[in-house]
């Protein structure tokens, strides 16, 4: 036979350690979350920025270009 018994402290204590790293993981899944949805905010941002370039290079690329001696006058 074995010469450790399991007692009722053996189990309560090793029931706390297992509820306080329960808590552990939930307070990281809690920080992870939040960093994820500010990510995903970040991410929105960035692709909205992007979509303002392509808007502003579009707007150059159908600019009519000024011929080379062209001084604007008409006559």
């Amino acid at each position: 036979m074995s010469d450790k018994m399991i007692t009722k402290d053996n189990i309560e204590e090793r029931k706390n350690t297992l509820l306080n790293d329960l808590q552990t993981v939930r307070e990281r899944i809690t920080e992870y979350e939040k960093k994820k949805s500010e990510d995903v905010a970040l991410s929105n941002a960035l692709n909205g920025a992007i979509q303002q370039c392509d808007i502003f290079l579009e707007d150059f690329n159908n600019e009519t270009p000024e011929m080379a001696g062209d001084d604007g006058n008409d006559n």
